[in-house]
């Protein structure tokens, strides 16, 4: 007996040839959809679809921004139509669709910057993209000094030349001493004492960060202005010097027990870390830009000493006296060289350890300072010897230009009162802040002194314009630059320095 074989049922077949349909309709459906979004991509203009620093403050480590677009583009027609107003000159480059702009100088500080793309092109076409424009802005032109004022003695100020104002940090119950300014702006770290302490101030000074109210950091959240926090007591050590890494991630301070003076050297405060003594003495001391090592002058010569366990061994270099300042990388230092002949050389050791005089002066160096636009010129606050007369010398101050890479050195500014000038260089170096004191030792009871103990009674600031480079190159007398008074500071202080 045989079987026949089944049949399938026509209703499998009509489902199966619906679901065919379907499938085909749902493909002709997609190739439609990619015709379009292919017809319409191609309409879509050429356009910048990121700028680097949109809405952002720059400062002097902002040296390049990029561009992105959308579409390949013709690079010849973007480098030819950007425009930036005040120029920024730059450099070029780029790495597919992205353009990336490399300063040649730093910001100038307190500018708006306007930035334009016009009449630029797809590549392999002649069709014109979208326009394109932006605002940025660099840093407030801003500085801080200690006020003597009769209502802010002793008090730190902040004036904002950017936006004109000035405002008082520090509550008038604390006598600043000294103080440094961290990278960003937003907070101040200052030595103070108790005001009505009279000369036994020095002994209780404590050690304190305020904050400024300055937000150049558009992803970081800034506190009230004279928020005060104490970061170091005195109640079992004097504390005397301090300095504060570029970075301000590091602190230095030269401290002595008050029961056992023996028992007196620096100690290191670490970003968010505890004090800790290093077992080293000394009270002329300079901390590297990125705060993992400090140099310390020791009899005999310049000792560096390592702060962190990336700092390296430390080095001994015999026969200076003094160290005043560091390049911007740390890479490089300059040091005073007492010589034999009863005089002391400046010298740039490099970073393989080669050793650069730059001048000779028969009076001491007080302070060196790095242009930053090109770290070609050295500003020095010098001390010259000036003839009176057959029967006087004298000692004044002067500012000189040295350009590192001649060696030529021009004498741009005579200082009177040399014996307790201080100088701030602008961070983008198109301006020197400068005090002038004015002291008397006799008086006995003042709280505000110098530190050879000198009563201040009063001190004025000035700005000083600095010279280009071409003008310090130049064979003839460069013209002459006048420092202004800031006539708008009544009876201001001393001790200038400019937010970073």
């Amino acid at each position: 007996m045989t079987s026949t074989p089944q049949q399938q049922p026509p209703t499998s077949k009509r489902s199966l040839q619906r679901f065919e349909r379907i499938v085909l309709g749902a493909i002709l459906v997609l190739c439609v959809l990619i015709g379009i979004v292919l017809l319409q991509g191609d309409r879509v203009p050429l356009r910048v679809t990121e700028f680097s620093w949109e809405d952002k403050i720059v400062g002097i480590n902002d040296l390049w921004f990029t561009l992105g677009f959308n579409r390949p583009v013709d690079r010849e027609s973007v480098e030819k139509n950007l425009i930036i107003e005040p120029p920024l000159p730059g450099k070029i480059s780029w790495t597919g669709r992205k353009l990336t702009y490399t300063l040649a100088k730093p910001p100038t500080y307190g500018n708006n910057y306007q930035l334009s793309l016009a009449r630029i092109k797809q590549l392999n076409s002649d069709r014109v993209g979208e326009s394109y424009a932006n605002v940025f802005r660099s840093r407030d032109r801003a500085f801080v000094y200690i006020s003597m004022a009769d209502k802010e003695r002793g008090q730190l100020v902040l004036v904002n030349l950017t936006r004109k104002r000035r405002d008082a940090l520090t509550p008038g119950d604390l006598i600043v001493t000294h103080f440094e300014i961290y990278p960003d702006g937003d907070k101040i770290l200052f030595s103070a004492f108790e005001r009505g302490s009279g000369n036994q101030g020095f002994e209780r000074q404590q050690l304190y960060t305020v904050s400024t109210g300055l937000n150049f950091q558009s992803s970081k959240s800034v506190e009230r202005l004279g928020r005060i926090q104490r970061i170091l007591d005195a109640k079992d050590y004097r504390n005397l010097k301090f300095d504060l890494s570029d970075n301000g991630k590091t602190i230095v301070v030269q401290r002595v027990n008050r029961n056992n003076p023996a028992d007196s050297g620096l100690w290191v405060i670490p970003e968010g870390g505890q004090p800790r003594p290093l077992g080293l003495p000394g009270n002329n001391f300079l901390v590297a830009p990125d705060g993992k090592t400090v140099a310390v002058a020791q009899r005999g010569g310049i000792a560096t000493l390592p702060l962190t366990p990336e700092g390296g061994e430390s080095k001994f270099l015999p026969g200076y006296e003094a160290i005043v300042g560091f390049s911007k990388d740390g890479s490089q230092q300059f040091l005073v060289k007492d010589n034999a002949n009863y005089t002391r050389s400046l010298v740039l050791i490099n970073k393989e350890g080669e050793a650069k005089p730059l001048f000779q002066t028969l009076a001491p160096v007080v302070n060196c300072q790095l242009e930053p636009r090109e770290e070609r010129l050295l500003y020095c606050l010098k001390i010259g010897l000036v003839q009176r007369d057959e029967q006087q010398i004298d000692r004044e101050a002067y500012i000189a230009a040295i350009d590192l890479e001649t060696m030529k050195e021009v004498p741009i500014l005579g200082l009177p009162n040399y014996q307790n000038v201080s100088m701030s260089m602008s961070p983008d170096g198109v301006a020197l802040l400068f005090d002038q004191l004015f002291t008397n030792i006799a008086v006995a009871n003042a709280e505000i002194r110098t530190d050879g103990g000198e009563a201040i009674l009063k001190g004025s600031l000035w700005l000083f314009p600095l010279p280009e480079l071409q003008t310090i190159q130049a064979d003839t007398k460069p013209p002459k630059f006048d420092p202004k008074k800031l006539e708008e500071l009544e009876d201001p202080g001393f001790q200038p320095k400019w937010i970073p």
